[in-house]
């Protein structure tokens, strides 16, 4: 299927694109009269030509439907649904017919010389349904049938996968008007938003934090926030997923793989600005053009630039993107893909509230300090910076079989990062102090080669993929905690100034520590149709870990050298009672996490093996009525092992590895478009996570951050027919239940739910958006099992996107 931005003026900016081409080019062009919707594509060379018509499965022209010639030259059909190619050689030629949410349809003519021979094609949905496609987009129509070849690395459908996935779209989050990764998981079901010690995006899922985020399915290391303007769609893997995805990447509640933008075969593009409260100014620009006349070469170029102030009395962020891809099809088996983001954010990084154990209030709501007050001081700008570069050879080396190479590096890095920790000794005390990255670099280079097979065993289908991986990673970091003051919440805070942090900065002799670790990765995942309904997997992944220690720059002594192995084995089973409508699946998947060597206090060093989650789940999948109602139930079971813990003995404590937890729960996904222009996705989770072998004070507690319900809900309607077509409105909820910030489960985390709503007018050269966000006010809290940190309270969005 092609991607476009906006199809309905393609056609148009074709043929001036084409009449540019023919006046530059003596080889190939492309023209057509100015506004006529039959665009030609032409080689000069014969007078053969293929001509034909795209009707719906009611016989109404198909118009902006998308004909494709052997691959590479295309054009849009006009409103009375016909297409025309001319000027062709003698020849075999392959059609390819395509339109949003409709799976493509494809037809070989035989052309002979000088000849011009009629092709039809009618689409299997009627031209009411397309219509709805064209003004809302296609963010439920693809969303329920969860297409994904990264997730499990195969070419599974949704109801073939015996993993639970999410995905959310650029139509859902265009809708939602998000700006920000965060801001995509609130459609992901038990998924509850938090942040890292930095303010990078991260979520709790199945008990568990997942602060790292994936890249078109590869590593990065981001130290800003992820800004959804490069972002094509959001996909949240559920589990413990280290059998394809390594460990370095991921946590045993799952993971996060964002998959970027790129280019595709028409010259099309978007402007936006967007206004909103507390000073927010944003501007985006998306523009798509192919370089070359035979849409062989194509290049897109994403940005992004915003300011905002804080909802606090102190705050302030710019953030900037610049994000370019090249798509290049070397011929019809071999296809290069390159692309690249580079975010830097300058301003102050979000405070990091901490509680002692010497506060008498349970709770964070109870504490006695102004919501708005942040004990912060704008002098304090730090600099942050992400930058990702992805490179793709995907070579189709024979009818069944597909090798693929990925290269990703990415690095990130603060330069003079400062946060504030803000710790309260009592209910209305605060001790300030301030922690420097002067500097902390990161990065990780990242290559992987997959093999991919498509065959059959007899009758049996084969899905299977070999792959290798070696990942390399390094930090560079020089690091200082400043204790600045205490101050009484009800009282005057002293004025704290950058300035004077520097000067004591200044007469620190600070070491540079530097560390580095390599990973080795080989892994197979099989897929195999015993029958068209029973489908079974199995794979496996040996990962070795070799540290390689940190150094002291100063001292140049090295510490915490080690190395590791693990194996990491999964296992499923689906059977379909209804073919491609009903699933019902079952998984066993492994997860783990390499544990360093300890120094015990008796001088000892103890070594360890890599921590093992082990999960079974079971469920049904459900895709019912023509792709209207999507549906996944599941409950899942996670036992923990080889978890350290201390344990005293004569009166010296020591280190052990014999540490156990359990985390099980529901989730529950819906997603359904009852009515045309009526959509709805919803999803609840709950979770329960305890430790059951581990120190004394611990047993029985749930782990730190991880609430045990989660709710969302979003509901959208457009109007299809009439003089304010396009016209829709959307709204829905949140709701994140209590959790604990402390592992003695004595101070909470309340719970929260947040309102958000919707208007919207979208046309095909303009798209007028207005949102309000936690329309209650409701005052709540976020955290990483660690930090916390207040969020906005009411807020509103006001959008202009321009299309051509």
């Amino acid at each position: 299927m092609t991607t476009t931005l906006f199809r309905p003026c393609h056609c148009k900016i074709v043929a001036a694109l084409g009449l540019f081409l023919i006046h530059t080019s003596s080889q190939a062009s492309m023209a057509a009269p100015a506004g006529n919707h039959n665009v030609t594509v032409a080689d000069f060379q014969d007078d053969g030509g293929i001509k034909g018509k795209v009707t719906t499965s009611d016989g109404q022209p198909a118009e902006f439907a998308t004909v494709i010639l052997n691959g590479k030259k295309g054009v849009q059909v006009g409103k009375d649904g016909s297409f025309r190619f001319e000027n062709l050689q003698a020849g075999t030629y392959k059609l390819t017919i395509s339109f949003i949410g409709q799976d493509p349809q494809e037809k070989t003519v035989v052309l002979k010389e000088g000849e011009t021979t009629s092709v039809d094609f009618a689409l299997n949905a009627n031209s009411k349904a397309l219509n709805e496609v064209l003004i809302v987009g296609d963010k439920y129509t693809i969303t329920s049938k969860k297409q994904s070849n990264s997730v499990a690395r195969l070419p599974l459908g949704y109801l073939e996968n015996t993993q639970v996935y999410s995905v959310v779209d650029k139509e859902l989050i265009r809708e939602q008007m998000s700006v920000t990764l965060d801001e995509s998981f609130r459609n992901v079901p038990g998924a509850a938003p938090a942040k890292t010690g930095a303010g990078i995006p991260a979520f709790f899922s199945r008990g568990f934090v997942t602060n790292d985020n994936l890249r078109n399915g590869m590593a990065t290391f981001t130290r800003t926030t992820i800004d959804l303007a490069t972002v094509e769609r959001v996909e949240a893997i559920k589990g413990p997923s280290s059998t394809l995805f390594g460990a370095s990447m991921v946590s045993f509640g799952g993971l996060v793989n964002y998959i970027t933008k790129k280019p595709f075969e028409y010259m099309a593009g978007e402007v936006s600005y967007t206004q909103g409260s507390y000073d927010l100014s944003r501007i985006t620009a998306d523009f798509n053009t192919p370089v070359n006349s035979d849409q062989t070469l194509l290049f897109r170029m994403n940005v992004a630039y915003q300011k905002e102030n804080s909802f606090q009395d102190q705050g302030h962020g710019t953030t900037s993107v610049i994000a370019p891809g090249i798509l290049y099809k070397v011929n019809d088996r071999f296809t290069l893909r390159v692309d690249a983001d580079i975010q830097n954010y300058s301003g102050t990084s979000s405070s990091a509230w901490i509680v002692s154990p010497a506060v008498n209030v349970k709770s964070y709501d109870k504490l006695r300090l102004d919501y708005k007050r942040s004990l912060i001081d704008n002098s304090f700008v730090s600099k942050m910076y992400s930058n990702n570069i992805f490179v793709q050879a995907e070579y189709k080396l024979s009818k069944n079989w597909t090798s693929t190479t990925n290269y990703a590096w990415a690095t990130g890095g603060y330069n003079n990062m400062y946060y504030f920790n803000l710790t309260w000794l009592s209910d209305t005390t605060i001790a300030r102090s301030i922690g420097v990255h002067s500097p902390d670099r990161l990065g990780r280079k990242h290559i992987q080669q997959n093999f991919t097979g498509d065959f059959k065993i007899g009758e049996m289908r084969n899905r299977l993929v070999v792959g290798f991986d070696f990942m390399d990673q390094y930090r560079n970091l020089k690091y200082n905690m400043l204790q600045l003051d205490t101050v009484n919440t009800l009282g005057t805070a002293k004025d704290v100034r950058v300035q004077n942090v520097d000067d004591r900065l200044a007469s620190l002799n600070t070491a540079e520590t530097l560390s580095r670790q390599y990973s080795y990765g080989a892994y197979f995942s099989d897929v195999l149709n015993i029958t068209r309904k029973l489908l079974v997997m199995a794979s496996l992944r040996v990962d070795y870990f070799d540290n390689k220690g940190t150094k002291n720059n100063l001292t140049q002594v090295v510490t915490g050298k080690y190395d590791q192995t693990a194996f990491s084995p999964k296992f499923g089973v689906i059977y379909q009672p209804v073919l491609n409508k009903i699933s019902i699946f079952a998984n066993y998947m492994n997860g783990f996490k390499n544990v360093a060597n300890t120094v015990q206090p008796d001088g000892s060093v103890s070594s360890f093996k890599p921590q093992q989650a082990n999960q079974l789940e079971g469920g049904v999948k459900l895709d019912l009525f023509d792709n209207k109602l999507a549906a996944t139930i599941s409950y899942y079971d996670m036992q923990i092992k080889n978890s350290t813990r201390a344990e005293t003995r004569d009166n010296l404590v020591f280190t052990v590895q014999d540490g156990t937890q359990e985390s099980k729960g529901l989730e529950v996904e819906i997603i359904a478009n009852p009515l045309p222009g009526l959509n709805v996705i919803t999803g609840y989770g709950y979770n329960e996570n305890k430790y059951k072998k581990a120190a004394a004070a611990l047993v029985g507690k749930r782990t730190v951050g991880a609430p045990e319900n989660v709710g969302n809900i979003w509901l959208s309607y457009t109007i299809l027919k009439g003089s304010v077509k396009g016209l829709g409105f959307g709204g829905g909820a949140m709701y994140v239940g209590d959790a604990f910030y402390d592992a003695a489960n004595s101070f909470t985390l309340p719970s929260y739910t947040t309102v958000d709503a919707t208007i919207f007018y979208n046309t095909p050269k303009y798209r007028i958006s207005v949102k309000g966000n936690n329309l209650t006010g409701e005052k709540y809290w976020v955290s990483d099992g660690f930090y916390a940190r207040p969020q906005k309270l009411s807020n509103f969005l006001v959008s202009l996107a321009l299309k051509f």
